[in-house]
């Protein structure tokens, strides 16, 4: 099999020959768009006792909402393939 050069067209030749990711030559006039700053992040405020005590609640609540829901559509597809009498 023989490489294929620059100059042949073929398959490859439609793409740039240079890296993704550099400005192309057409670009270098003008300058880059200035980013905005990102906003600053929330301070966070210490935990009291009684908010750290329910933290293990909500999660249990949570997976049991999350365990009844997957049951619920269960059954739902269980009654809908039931032949009707």
């Amino acid at each position: 099999m023989r490489a294929m050069s620059a100059d042949e067209g073929g398959l490859l030749g439609d793409l740039p020959r240079r890296r993704p990711g550099t400005r192309s030559s057409k670009r270098d006039g003008r300058p880059a768009r200035p980013r905005p700053a990102p906003p600053p992040a929330p301070a966070e405020s210490p935990r009291t006792a009684g908010e750290a005590a329910t933290e293990p609640l909500r999660l249990a609540v949570g997976a049991a909402e999350a365990g009844l829901k997957v049951a619920s559509r269960i059954t739902g597809e269980l009654i809908r393939r039931l032949p009707r009498l």
